[in-house]
């Protein structure tokens, strides 16, 4: 039984350290260190789970190993009764988890939890480093496992267990736990140390004119430093500040945020593994710990879902039948007293550029988000050079949106329903109805132009003649449809090469008493450039 457990401590850690690395095949140590998995095996094994599984566990293990002298009576959590202060102190850790997880402090409650512990450690994450570094501590004193023992709560649910095992842990027939046995091998262990210093002082001290190793390491460690210091004549690169969000932008396949911080265990797997470098540690009270977005010095990927496929506890979710592009993270909102075209006067256009879904276009010189198509990715945010602050963010959705594209037929009925029910433009991308306007006139369609949500759009109006037409050829729509067309309005899509269907094509388009002509046509009959038509049609509205 020492072998097995020896070779599957050997094999879990292994595991562990390759998931951290980026191993697929690696991920699924970190799948069995679910609260679940380590009930079935606590309750079929005993506390397997705890020495043989849990990475913390194995580790603790392997530094008492070390640190004492193999004589000594092994002690696992199970085999000595519970003090009564054990009993307190465990219980009291435990409830005071609960009390957090109820008030929505999930990050501080889910710190002790040791795959948390582990993974943060090992993802360098300085504040559980320091809890690793307690952990080692505490169990490189005393006679057992003082974490596993005291602090842990996971430990103390499957201390629980344990007592109705099917594989109990047995010292020996008749055992009264008198622990004798651990008097008689604490004098032994007093006799070996003693003979150890003896050996130890009749060592020759190394000379005093010779390099030792820990000026050796201070040299290398002043030579980190300088480097670090002297940068080779570059300016340094000052982060932007981070934004008041209002709700945090969870990662793609998170889903809604109670669900994920319910679920999350903050074992940082997703954190190591992010190509996009923009999952970090949480920093805020409640979610302390816990993944969190931060556009500084990265943004998420439009074709990388690895942080749903790497999940262990499945708090994120694997993207099964969705593209990336379909799962909308947050909106990107634009502050116009930050940005650089209106403090500095300069022509800015990193975050149009930038945008991998062109959701950020310029209107009248100022960016504009089409929140119907903005993923929530953050590359606007990374790539903005105003300071201190960002002069555009990314604000999360409380729930992800998971769009669904549909059949261009499909699409189209449902389109049609729209303006049957009384919408005046109806316009989708993507397979995704994405805005619609009510009102009278061109003012609905100006609107989707100016707002610049026409561009790559599929566009249904109720009516559109040779002025609609022209709105929809300057604006970039890829399709127009409409009930009720006028003559020569094919002809300018056409020009364009945009396909163009009608229900019914008439000589021309009346006005609202049906007397005479409507006026947006008269403006632009004598014009053929749908840039100029355009500019008539305002001239004529502001008369």
């Amino acid at each position: 039984m020492k072998i097995v457990r020896f070779l599957v401590r050997v094999l879990v850690l292994a595991m562990v350290f390759a998931a951290f690395a980026g191993w697929p095949v690696c991920w699924t140590a970190l799948r069995a260190q679910s609260v679940l998995w380590g009930a079935v095996a606590t309750l079929l094994l005993g506390r397997f789970f705890c020495e043989a599984i849990c990475p913390l566990g194995i580790v603790q293990s392997l530094v008492n190993w070390i640190c004492h002298p193999k004589t000594h009576v092994r002690r696992v959590c199970s085999r000595l009764p519970e003090t009564k202060a054990q009993r307190i102190v465990r219980w009291s850790i435990v409830a005071v988890c609960v009390v957090l997880g109820a008030c929505g402090c999930m990050g501080p409650a889910k710190l002790l939890v040791p795959i948390s512990i582990f993974g943060k450690a090992v993802a360098l994450w300085t504040p559980g480093l320091v809890l690793f570094g307690v952990v080692v501590v505490l169990a490189a004193i005393g006679d057992g496992r003082w974490w596993c023992n005291w602090v842990c709560p996971f430990g103390t649910l499957y201390n629980l267990i344990a007592k109705v095992t099917l594989c109990k842990n047995k010292v020996g027939k008749g055992c009264g736990n008198c622990r004798k046995c651990f008097e008689q091998q604490l004098a032994v262990s007093a006799e070996q140390s003693a003979q150890e210093e003896t050996a130890n002082s009749q060592q020759p001290t190394a000379n005093s004119s010779e390099l030792t190793r820990r000026e050796t390491l201070k040299g290398v460690a002043v030579l980190a430093v300088a480097e670090k210091i002297n940068d080779g004549g570059f300016a340094p690169v000052s982060l932007p500040g981070v934004p008041d969000r209002g709700t945090p932008v969870l990662p793609p396949g998170a889903g809604d945020r109670e669900s994920f911080y319910l679920k999350c265990s903050g074992c940082h797997l997703c954190i190591a593994n992010c190509p996009g470098k923009c999952l970090v540690p949480s920093t805020d009270l409640k979610t302390f710990g816990l993944p969190a977005m931060d556009f500084r010095k990265g943004y998420c990927l439009g074709a990388c879902v690895k942080c749903g496929e790497i999940c262990p506890e499945l708090a994120i979710k694997k993207l099964q039948t969705l593209q990336r592009p379909n799962v909308h993270m947050g909106e990107a909102v634009w502050k116009k007293d930050l940005c650089l075209r209106t403090t500095e006067k300069e022509n800015c256009t990193a975050c149009v550029r930038k945008c991998p879904v062109q959701a950020i276009h310029l209107v009248q010189g100022f960016p504009v988000v089409d929140r119907q198509k903005c993923i929530g990715c953050g590359a606007c945010e990374h790539v903005c050079p105003a300071r201190p602050m960002p002069a555009i963010y990314v604000k999360g959705y409380e729930v992800q949106r998971m769009v669904n594209p549909i059949a261009e037929a499909d699409l189209l009925k449902e389109m049609r329903t729209r303006i049957d029910a009384g919408v005046s433009v109806v316009i989708a991308r993507g397979g995704v109805i994405i805005a619609e306007e009510t009102g009278r006139g061109l003012d609905p369609l100006l609107k989707l132009h100016d707002a610049g949500k026409l561009r790559g759009s599929v566009v249904m109006d109720k009516v559109v003649g040779r002025a609609a037409a022209a709105i929809c050829a300057e604006g970039g729509a890829t399709k127009v449809c409409t009930l009720l067309a006028g003559k020569g309005a094919a002809a300018i899509l056409e020009a364009r090469g945009i396909p163009f269907e009608a229900a019914t094509t008439v000589e021309r388009i009346l006005n609202h008493k049906k007397t005479d002509s409507c006026p947006m046509e008269k403006a632009v009959a004598e014009l053929n450039e749908p840039k100029k038509m355009i500019e008539a049609i305002r001239k004529a509205k502001a008369k």
